[in-house]
């Protein structure tokens, strides 16, 4: 009997009805939710609970206990202490049953023609070995019995009340495992098939040169034989770098759904706080990509892990000799890319940096034979991507000037751009207005610094005065070299300016109690005099300060501008050598270091004091402009020339 039910289990497994079953059963379970399943294991428990209890209650019907039909048949039931009177009346009966119970309590039940009589609960010490000398020299009929539920009680739910403190410790214990990383499942990586993966490459705005590129990569992999012949025979493994949302994760997910394999994602950020925790990990990420990679027909799996940047960094920086475990467990399987287990395995990782700015450790990188560089969009890009983004906004204004917008955001990734219309569509909803330029260039300042409140500030006059003195600075050193360059001509000035508006609200996220909104530009290479130019302008507000309140009663407002200056001629003099012959980078040659940071010094000083003189004959315009920011809190471009060609007619007249 055995056997046949072995055979009959092992001929349901290998059934294709019973495979297609379990597939689609677990393929229904990843969609259900972890709340979804408690709720439905908290079912399946009470169900077998109920179907133990009610089994058990027939069954036991069915088969009743002598002592059982033994009550039952009684007509008086009579309670009675232990005395002497009741070893009298056991003496008499014609059966008597020592009933016991789990905690060592006897129930004495007295059988004496058709009357049953009853003592309970009787400590079991009570029924000495004088009272069973008795009865068997009476020869008195008595059992020693174990006490029956008359009715059965639920299984589980008895169980887990018993053990209610030891099911909760165990459930903290495996939870604490669980976050920590020792307890591995599907949270660690998330599986994408080719089938459930949406749009195409073709979904990717701009990018030409990098999607080119994908598409050569792609076509290599789907022709192996062809580049065999041109002595390409490794399936080699992909490094993607460049900033938060460029489209790394995105490109990688197409590339699976190109190859028509499966791929899974992960993050680098997979230490668990144990030692070795990470190296395990790593291995059951393989394993599933193995066992992936075994389901479909190209027997190759991607395994992409974005923001690796710790897992790329050099080894050997820490004194622990673990502390590089994970990273040296990732380099085990990266070699062995070509041949595991006859399945292909393809690692692609993204990290925000690449090794012109960081130094990666030699053996990574050299895994890696193909890197691919994910640059911000430049203006053209961010106008096609502004335009696929307000597609999807339905109530918008039809006008948009696109073209200036993506000139005012540059800098910005996909990504950011599309929190911007997402921002901007926020805005017209609250003031049940169409999007329009004023909501994007808006949302865009919100985005990009945070937003503005007046809150901070409103009751503090001279902190106000202050705050628009230095902003006002800022925009003066710019309107005048910019007026110099361009020969006095208000107008051009204007033009060439790339200020939007300046406000003294305040903004918390960034620690600004007032700030200068700029158009920036897609600015490859700075020469010389043009980061002197911004050195300048970063000086206006500190420089501003000073003229008007004195050298003793600068702020310390001017931290920020600072930390960029020094930022910006430690790369004139430091890493450039800009004003040198010599043309060295001189971070690690210290008598030389030493000797370009007192130049540095002597470099700010003159152009502080060049700030100073630009300034020093726009004292009344900047008080002027500054109490008009004072009254309206935040000036535009247009309102701000308005003021300063009304303050010069006023001189005039």
């Amino acid at each position: 009997m055995l056997k046949w039910l072995k055979k009959l289990i092992k001929k349901i497994k290998n059934s294709k009805r019973y495979k297609k079953l379990l597939k689609e059963l677990n393929q229904d379970l990843k969609k259900i939710s972890l709340k979804q399943k408690i709720l439905l294991s908290i079912v399946l428990i009470l169900f077998l609970d109920l179907s133990i209890f009610f089994v058990s209650n027939i069954l036991n019907h069915k088969k009743e206990s002598e002592l059982q039909k033994l009550l039952k048949s009684s007509k008086e039931i009579q309670y009675f202490d232990m005395n002497s009177s009741a070893v009298d009346e056991i003496l008499k009966a014609d059966r008597v049953f020592f009933i016991v119970d789990d905690n060592y309590n006897v129930d004495v039940l007295l059988k004496e023609n058709n009357i049953t009589k009853e003592i309970k609960n009787i400590p079991i010490y009570s029924i000495t070995r004088n009272i069973e000398k008795i009865l068997i020299e009476k020869d008195v009929n008595y059992q020693w019995v174990e006490k029956e539920n008359r009715l059965h009680n639920f299984v589980i739910l008895s169980f887990i009340s018993d053990n209610i403190v030891n099911i909760i410790l165990i459930a903290l214990i495996l939870f604490m495992f669980q976050t920590s990383g020792m307890l591995l499942n599907s949270d660690k990586f998330k599986v994408y098939k080719p089938k459930e993966i949406k749009g195409s490459m073709d979904d990717i705005i701009g990018y030409e040169d990098v999607k080119e590129e994908i598409t050569h990569l792609v076509n290599m992999l789907k022709n192996v034989n062809l580049y065999a012949k041109y002595g390409i025979e490794d399936f080699f493994n992909i490094m993607f770098s460049g900033t938060q949302g460029t489209g790394k994760t995105t490109m990688a997910v197409q590339i699976a759904k190109e190859l028509k394999v499966p791929i899974l994602v992960t993050t680098g950020n997979i230490e668990t706080g144990f030692v070795g925790g990470g190296a395990k990990v790593i291995k059951s990420i393989y394993k599933k990509a193995e066992e992936l990679a075994k389901e479909n027909e190209f027997n190759t799996c991607i395994v992409f892990i974005d923001e690796a940047q710790t897992l790329l960094m050099k080894r050997g920086q820490f004194r622990e000799k673990w502390a590089d475990d994970t990273s040296n467990e990732l380099l085990t399987h990266l070699e062995g890319v070509k041949t595991i287990h006859d399945v292909r395995i393809i690692t692609i990782v993204a990290s925000n940096f690449d090794e012109s700015n960081m130094k990666l450790d030699e053996a990574m990188s050299a895994r890696f034979k193909k890197k691919i560089h994910f640059r911000l969009p430049n203006e053209e890009e961010r106008e096609k991507l502004l335009e696929h983004f307000l597609q999807k906004v339905e109530n918008k204004e039809e006008n948009i000037n696109l073209k200036r917008l993506s000139k005012a955001f540059s800098n910005t990734s996909p990504r950011t751009l599309q929190t911007i219309v997402q921002e901007a569509s926020l805005l017209a909803i609250a003031k049940e207005e169409k999007v329009n330029d004023e909501h994007l260039m808006k949302a865009f300042e919100v985005v990009m610094i945070g937003k503005s409140n007046r809150k901070t500030t409103k009751n503090r006059e001279k902190d106000r005065r202050v705050i628009a003195i230095h902003e006002i600075g800022h925009f003066m050193a710019d309107f005048n070299q910019t007026l110099a360059e361009n020969g006095g001509d208000l107008q051009k000035t204007k033009d060439k300016m790339k200020i939007i508006k300046i406000s003294s609200e305040n903004i918390s996220r960034v620690n600004a109690l007032g700030y200068v909104l700029n158009e920036s530009e897609d600015i490859l290479l700075s020469s010389i005099s043009e980061l002197e130019k911004e050195i300048r302008i970063l000086y206006g507000g500190v420089a501003s300060e000073e003229l008007i309140f004195g050298k003793k009663n600068i702020t310390t407002g001017s931290a920020n501008d600072i930390e960029k200056i020094t930022k910006i001629l430690r790369h004139l003099f430091v890493e450039t050598s800009a004003y040198s012959d010599s043309k060295l980078k001189l971070d690690d040659i210290e008598p030389l270091k030493e000797e370009a940071y007192k130049q540095m010094q002597e470099k700010s000083k003159k152009l502080y004091k060049e700030t100073i003189d630009l300034l020093i004959d726009d004292i009344e315009l900047i008080e002027y402009l500054a109490t008009q920011l004072i009254d309206r809190w935040v000036l535009s471009k247009d309102e701000i020339f308005q003021e300063i060609q009304k303050y010069k007619d006023d001189i005039i007249s």
